[in-house]
């Protein structure tokens, strides 16, 4: 079409004109109209190069360049070889003779590049080496051109070109020749101007390099890494990191001088735009070296900034490329000994999983929980501690409760420091969390009262950190919660827990009061406190009044507690919460009773000991002024349905006469004495072991009249079948601890005669716990048990049996004291006129001296010849009673001593035969004893020795 030619060669005549606008205009124009010159293609190609290369004039040469990219557009890529395009073009470059061709050649290359886009990347990397070389180019408009040809390259890189340069260019930098390794640099500079895309893939490992290039040795070769990093900073977006580029290149070149200056200004700038790829480029260096930096500021300072990165990204997948640079060395910082930088770095670690998806993060929680189970030092566990909280806080609830029943499983691990490591999470979790984490706490608070108790100080400390932290978070939110635990702590039978509780219901309380807790505290006064009327108010508003009073009076209780530190502690709490004791005390009286009443008879006996000494400081301290008050609690306590609180109340009655003045103990008998003798007759046997020891402390104070008012009553009730098993077992108890006073009071009642089967099993039952005490009343006890023993002729056989056992029970409780007037009321019973006394006497010295453990050689004799003696007895059941104790007194004597009684036994045995003699008036004279069956066996081992 001759239209179209003229308008062909009127396009080509417009491209000299000296306008780049103008050119590129052309250029485009062209394209659409060279499907209608196939056949003139080959003309049109050979004039464009032949004006590229050879024209005088730069804007003829530049129109020719655009022409040219042209018209290849619109004869299709594939001109490029059918016309030997790019041969033209390579020698052109190789033209070492013309510099307006070399150039020419180049922005040939640009033009094609802007042109064609990624059709042409396969070429342009074919002409790298080329352009590298162009790069140091003695001409200055040469070495111009092959920045503007380099920079339309790299504009229209795509992913797998950057792959196929790159390494080639980051070899250069390495080679030996400075002017390769100038060459590489300018061109790593141009890759500043790929497509964002690819920008993001290319810039993490050129700008490292390009920063190690600033210290080499060559000046040529440093100026060019300091313009290539400027071209990096040049195609920056984000306008305030724009601004800041001469200084983070300052901190790039001198790191060691401007690290610092470099953090500082980026944490004072105010970023209102999001940060691109290049930005990343130029910062994470920076940061990177903070990182590494001695200076825990710098640490500090540089991790902030991590953690700061991802939320201020346009795209978070443009930090992956650095994950592998940063992250090292920020779990260095996370086990830094300053708790600051540790804090800091484990923000920064939250931040990035949060923004960047734990998929990036492959490792990371298995590195933490490894660190907490770790040998080392504190630190570092703390530092994963808090790391690992702040990962979890990023990676949600789901992912916590996945992993809490293993948390829960290694903080009872055996070895501490896994214990230490994962009760610090505890720590960290409640701030990470918020508000989240108290739906968990019913889990955790078991693990850290464990903790409060541990072996290892260490874990203690880390799980009464753990504890305060809890408090301080959710100490409003989650009262109900943490309060019974706390208050649980306060009574633990271990002294650790009950200190950390009361610690931590200290922390509650001022929390709630809205105090520091930090009051100093002087003197010694307990009535007044530190606290105000309005505290007081502001806890009884959040508590209510009956809890109050509850955590009040176990607070109270614990000041007196048996370990110097948990009294110390509670005393610090109780003076900052409480404004006016003796007030306080009278309007929780009747809990602090209850409290006290309770723990009294609690089966740990520190326990018992704390609430008894409370109750005697209570009592010392504010006498006249609550004695009032706990006396009547304590009677009407008595009746309480449970049996442990009755006989806290028998305890708490004992410490309360003991600590109070005797004026105030007579001034309550009225009151003091039924609730005693009720608890006395009690039907449960502790609640009477503990009554007893309320009487003897009564007694103490009140002589006689305590015995007066409650033996007499304990007597009748024996008389009663109901109940005298309990008032037998009360008498026991009191003659337990006051056997002397109480005797002669008892005895009288149960030693008349006749005597009754519940009499007499009273007596041994008695016997049993007076001991001793019996010594100078066996003149008024035995006579009447060997009567009732010895009455075989009584229909009772059970008051026989009984008396037996009795008597028995009386010859081996007596001391060594006892023994003469024991052994002169047996020998008074021998020759009484009553056979059944005899009996019963001869009986009891063979029991006796068979199964008594006192020495007894001394009394041997004098027995064996009164035994002797009585085988001529006129009752025959005498005579045999006689001879079985015969037996049992020999048997007890020292097989070598027996040789020294020959003469004693012969002398006894003719008085027994004098005595049958006067009994019979002729014939033979027979000894009875002597003729029962094996009649001599008791005698014979004496002269056979």
């Amino acid at each position: 079409d001759p239209k179209v030619h003229a308008v062909v060669e009127k396009l080509l005549d417009v491209l000299n004109t000296p306008s780049e606008s103008v050119q590129r205009a052309v250029s485009h124009c062209i394209s659409p109209l060279m499907q209608s010159k196939k056949e003139e293609a080959a003309d049109l190609i050979s004039r464009l190069l032949n004006r590229l290369m050879t024209s005088e004039k730069y804007g003829e040469r530049r129109g020719a360049a655009f022409g040219l990219a042209g018209v290849v557009k619109g004869f299709r890529i594939s001109c490029l070889k059918k016309f030997d395009i790019m041969t033209a073009l390579c020698d052109g470059l190789s033209n070492r003779s013309s510099a307006k061709c070399r150039e020419g050649a180049l922005m040939a290359l640009e033009c094609l590049s802007e042109n064609l886009g990624r059709l042409f990347e396969p070429y342009m990397i074919q002409m790298l080496p080329l352009l590298l070389v162009s790069f140091s180019d003695q001409v200055v408009a040469v070495r111009e051109a092959a920045e503007g040809a380099a920079r339309a390259m790299m504009s229209h890189l795509s992913a797998q070109g950057v792959k196929l340069i790159l390494p080639s260019l980051l070899k250069g930098l390495e080679d030996k020749a400075w002017r390769t390794k100038q060459n590489s640099v300018q061109l790593l500079g141009s890759m500043a101007y790929c497509a964002p895309q690819q920008l993001s893939q290319c810039l993490p490992k050129i700008v490292p390099k390009l920063t190690e290039v600033l210290t080499d040795t060559h000046p040529k070769v440093q100026s060019a890494g300091q313009t290539a990093l400027q071209q990096v900073g040049s195609v920056i977006k984000n306008p305030e990191i724009s601004s800041l580029v001469p200084t983070l290149l300052m901190g790039l070149s001198d790191p060691n001088d401007h690290t610092k200056y470099s953090l500082d200004i980026l944490l004072q700038t105010t970023f209102i735009n999001s940060v691109d790829a290049p930005s990343l480029a130029l910062l994470v260096p920076i940061v990177h070296r903070g990182l590494r930096e001695r200076s825990a500021e710098t640490k500090k300072k540089a991790a902030q900034i991590v953690g700061n990165m991802c939320s201020l990204v346009t795209e978070p997948k443009d930090m992956i490329p650095y994950i592998g640079l940063l992250l090292p060395e920020v779990k260095k910082v996370l086990v830094d000994p300053i708790p600051e930088v540790r804090s800091v770095a484990a923000r920064a670690l939250g931040s990035l999983i949060r923004g960047m998806g734990e998929e990036n993060f492959p490792n990371l929680v298995p590195w933490l929980l490894d660190t907490l189970k770790a040998d080392g030092s504190n630190v570092e566990r703390s530092g994963a501690a808090q790391g690992l909280s702040e990962v979890l806080a990023a990676l949600g609830t789901a992912y916590f409760e996945c992993l809490l029943p293993d948390i829960l499983r290694n903080c009872s691990n055996p070895k501490a420091s896994t214990r230490d490591g994962y009760l610090a999470l505890f720590k960290y979790l409640p701030r990470s969390l918020g508000v989240q984490f108290q739906n968990y706490l019913q889990q955790i608070l078991p693990a850290i009262l464990d903790g409060l108790a541990d072996e290892n100080e260490s874990v203690r400390e880390v799980a009464l950190s753990a504890g305060h932290v809890l408090v301080e978070h959710y100490a409003t939110t989650s009262l109900p919660l943490l309060l019974p635990a706390v208050e649980d702590g306060i009574i633990n039978d271990n002294w650790r827990i009950r200190q950390s509780s009361v610690e931590l219901l200290g922390d509650l309380l001022f929390k709630v009061a809205g105090t520091s807790g930090k009051a100093l505290l002087e003197g010694g006064s307990d009535d007044e406190g530190a606290s105000t009327e309005a505290q007081g108010r502001a806890i009884i508003e959040v508590l209510g009044r009956d809890k109050r009073n509850e955590v009040l009076a176990a607070l109270y209780m614990v000041r007196a507690d048996v370990s110097l530190t948990v009294r110390q502690t509670a005393l610090h709490v109780w003076k900052t919460i409480v404004a006016n004791t003796p007030k306080t005390l009278k309007e929780i009286m009747p809990v602090l009773m209850n409290t006290l009443i309770t723990s009294l008879a609690s089966a740990s006996s520190e326990r018992r000991q704390v609430a008894g000494r409370s109750l005697g400081e209570l009592v010392r301290k504010l006498g006249e002024r609550v004695l009032p008050l706990i006396v009547p609690i304590l009677s009407q306590g008595i009746n309480d349905p449970d049996a442990s609180r009755r006989q806290g109340v028998c305890i708490g009655l004992s410490e309360v006469m003991a600590s109070a003045a005797k004026s105030q103990i007579l001034s309550f008998m009225d009151e003091l004495i039924p609730t005693i003798r009720t608890a006395l007759c009690d039907s449960m046997t502790e609640v009477r072991e503990s009554a007893a020891l309320a009487f003897s402390t009564l007694y103490k104070s009140a002589g006689m009249q305590a015995i007066d008012e409650i033996v007499p009553t304990l007597l009748l009730a024996l008389e009663e079948e109901s109940t005298s098993d309990n008032a037998l077992d009360g008498l026991k108890q009191i003659l337990s601890v006051r056997a002397n006073a109480v005797l002669p009071h008892i005895l009288p009642k149960l030693v008349q005669l006749p005597l009754s089967a519940f009499n007499a099993h009273a007596l041994g039952a008695l016997a049993e716990v007076a001991g001793p005490g019996l010594n100078s009343h066996l003149g008024m006890v035995l006579p009447a048990l060997l009567a009732a023993m010895g009455d075989v002729d009584s229909s009772d056989n059970e008051v026989v049996q009984l008396a037996r056992e009795a008597a028995e029970t009386v010859v081996l409780v007596i001391d060594d004291e006892g023994v003469d007037m024991l052994i002169s009321e047996l020998l008074r019973g021998t020759v009484d006129n009553q056979a059944a006394l005899r009996r019963s006497s001869s009986y009891l010295i063979g029991y006796f001296f068979q199964n008594s453990k006192l020495y007894l050689e001394n009394e041997a004799p004098n027995m064996i010849s009164t035994l002797i003696i009585l085988l001529s007895d006129s009752d025959s059941a005498t005579v045999a009673a006689a001879w079985e104790a015969l037996l049992r007194v020999v048997n007890s004597v020292a097989k070598e001593d027996l040789p020294s009684y020959v003469k004693l036994v012969r002398d006894a045995v003719s008085t027994a035969r004098d005595k049958e003699r006067r009994k019979k008036k002729g014939g033979p004279v027979l000894v009875p004893g002597f003729c029962l069956p094996k009649g001599l066996q008791p005698v014979l081992p004496i002269f056979l020795q």
